[in-house]
């Protein structure tokens, strides 16, 4: 500096500093700068559009007058009127010239084609380089004066198979008032990014096109509900085999309902997670509390909905809150990783000019030379969730036969001798449309909607979003060459995770076989079931209790009146009433509950009670109100 200051005036430093810095959209120098920003040579500069360059060097990244989003928009005129008032307060300008410059405004240029395969991709992995960079000690003068060599994650080819399939699924939606997509692919145990496409044409203005809708938040829907069926299994307020009831629910102004506007009483996980019913769902995360489930998103990398539980309801879990694709498909990898967190990346090397290794992730270097300041990272992650609950969720998200009832046999969540679990999601009034779904070697998300919210025309997730979902992991699995980019240390994983120890298959009774009187369980069928208590989050790590395991419950020969004989089933010893032999009585206004048909029979007084019988009854939902609806 002190040589370069003897060589060179001030005047001839800051010309040298504004021909090299950066402006964002790949513009270095004013003169670059002025031509992207107004298509004019700098000379020819208003004062208006000279402050607007000279403002933009703070952060380029996130002041980009050429992005449409409005919070961008206001970012870029705020930092703009900084500039000229500081130019008033140094004497530069006077406050009427400031005044008549803010009320000509600015008129940019069309915004370039860009010349990128991968332009969301681009200035994503621009960014993640500017702060990893900032993180190993460099300054933006550094970054800024070029001469890295870089290489990236992204796979061109699946990128651009991302970016048609997209945009043939939203072209012939467009009768729907479909307007874009939105497609993310990681490889979940590295958490590289191998495509993004954040819009289906970076240069269509009428759909904002260059608004990276992966990064942007947005609602995510039912996609959430996995996460609220995993805080329950972790914090054993819910197991597999307990039922829930899917029944008129109301809690005080909110009255949640299921898609298909039906009820579908008493119900498991896997047939409230499979079929996306909203209502069991809601009670579950009414049991465990908004706090658990925004503990447990924020475990799995989702920062956008913080840990205000002031903030959301239940209907949390039915996606209100905002996230973003990135977050969200990243959080469905860790099923895939048998329960472990993985950051995603962009970034696999970066070179200085002299082949020097700056950084390099996973063996990303093909190239490059090892220095003492060279930095090397794993792609390793951290367990976050117990990998029998993972294992579960993902057995689940996989069950072709238990979604029937609401998705239809055949629909496009079925990839057929591809091992995958996945999930749709669908916002209130169609503006979003999302499915997520994963094997061990590969994680995609794909939304569905307007990039400015208007809604669709009766688009849902399994209509919208999850046939470019089946079409792109049908697609790579069906090619070697883009399957072969998702091996780890050059070799692919099973699709599923085997079945990991303290975990097994329990006998329970089909539900809809228990029709009154039930004497007894005519039908049984399979499910997973923990065989001791979850893993819980520490903060740090994950904490294995020591506690006795969990017995099926075995019935007695002999016992009391009352009895489980399977979560949430009891073999009760009753008699029948006749009809109106019971009187109940309600405040006024209120509606009387059903009739009740049995009463209870102590065992001591079966003897007295000739046409005592033992049958089976589920237990009802929790609370009252809840309970005298079903």
């Amino acid at each position: 500096a002190f040589l370069l200051a003897r060589r060179m005036t001030k005047q001839e430093v800051l010309e040298l500093y504004l021909n090299e810095i950066y402006y964002g959209n790949l513009a270095y120098g004013a003169q670059a700068a002025a031509q992207t920003f107004f298509n004019k040579d700098v000379s020819e500069l208003t004062l208006g559009e000279a402050a607007l360059l000279a403002g933009l060097p703070q952060a380029p990244a996130n002041l980009d007058p050429l992005n449409p989003d409005p919070e961008v928009q206001a970012a870029v005129m705020e930092r703009w009127e900084i500039v000229l008032q500081r130019m008033v307060d140094e004497g530069y300008i006077t406050s009427q010239q400031r005044d008549a410059t803010l009320a000509a405004g600015l008129t940019f240029a069309e915004p370039p084609d860009v010349p990128l395969r991968a332009p969301h991709f681009t200035v994503y992995a621009r960014q993640e380089l500017e702060a990893l960079m900032s993180d190993l000690g460099y300054s933006p003068e550094e970054i800024a004066r070029g001469g890295l060599r870089i290489y990236t994650t992204v796979d061109l080819s699946l990128n651009t198979l991302a970016q048609e399939t997209a945009a043939n699924q939203i072209a012939g939606l467009a009768g729907q008032n479909v307007g874009n997509g939105a497609v993310l692919i990681l490889q979940p145990t590295t958490g590289q990014i191998l495509a993004m496409v954040g819009s289906i044409d970076y240069n269509n203005d009428n759909i904002d096109g260059r608004v990276n809708v992966t990064t942007s938040l947005r609602q995510p829907g039912s996609t959430m509900k996995p996460f609220t069926y995993s805080a329950a299994l972790e914090l054993g307020a819910l197991t597999t085999g307990d039922i829930i009831w899917d029944t008129q629910t109301v809690m005080g102004d909110y009255t949640p309902v299921n898609y298909d506007r039906t009820f579908h009483g008493p119900v498991r996980m896997r047939t409230a997670l499979a079929n996306s019913y909203n209502i069991p769902a809601v009670q579950t995360l009414r049991e465990i509390g908004v706090p658990a489930l925004l503990e447990i998103m924020s475990r799995f990398g989702v920062e956008s909905l913080g840990q205000d539980a002031s903030q959301y309801g239940v209907s949390l879990t039915l996606g209100g809150g905002d996230i973003t694709l990135l977050e969200l498909t990243r959080a469905y990898s860790v099923f895939a990783n048998g329960g472990v967190y993985v950051p995603t990346t962009s970034i696999l090397c970066i070179l200085d000019s002299d082949s020097n290794i700056i950084y390099q992730y996973e063996e990303g270097c093909p190239t490059g030379n090892f220095t003492d300041q060279s930095q090397v990272r794993q792609g390793y992650g951290t367990q976050v969730l117990d990998p029998r609950i993972a294992y579960i969720i993902g057995d689940i998200l996989a069950d072709e036969p238990a979604r029937q009832p609401a998705m239809g046999a055949g629909s496009s969540l079925y990839t057929g001798s591809i091992a995958s679990s996945v999930k749709t999601g669908t916002t209130d009034n169609f503006r979003d449309n999302w499915t997520v779904g994963f094997t061990r070697n590969v994680a995609i998300g794909v939304w569905v909607g307007n990039t400015r919210g208007e809604p669709m025309v009766n688009t849902t997730g399994l209509t919208g979003a999850a046939p470019i979902w089946n079409t792109l992991m049908t697609t790579i699995y069906g090619n070697n060459a883009y399957l072969n980019e998702f091996g780890v240390d050059g070799a692919l994983q099973a699709d599923r995770m085997d079945q990991p120890p303290g975990i097994s298959r329990q006998s329970l009774c089909f539900l809809r076989a228990l029709t009154d009187p039930a004497l007894d369980c005519v039908q049984r069928v399979s499910e997973w079931m923990l065989d001791s208590p979850a893993a819980r989050w520490n903060g740090q790590g994950l904490d294995y209790p020591q506690a006795e395991p969990i017995e099926p419950d075995q019935p007695p020969a002999a016992g009391p009146w009352l009895r489980e004989v399977e979560p949430d089933i009891y073999r009760v010893l009753v008699s029948p009433l006749p009809p109106g032999s019971v009187i109940l009585q309600v405040a006024p206004g209120q509606t009387a509950p059903p009739e009740p048909l049995y009463c209870q029979v102590p065992i001591e007084l079966q003897g007295s009670s000739p046409g005592a019988r033992e049958q089976l009854f589920m237990a009802p939902p929790p609370y009252p109100d809840d309970a005298a609806r079903a």
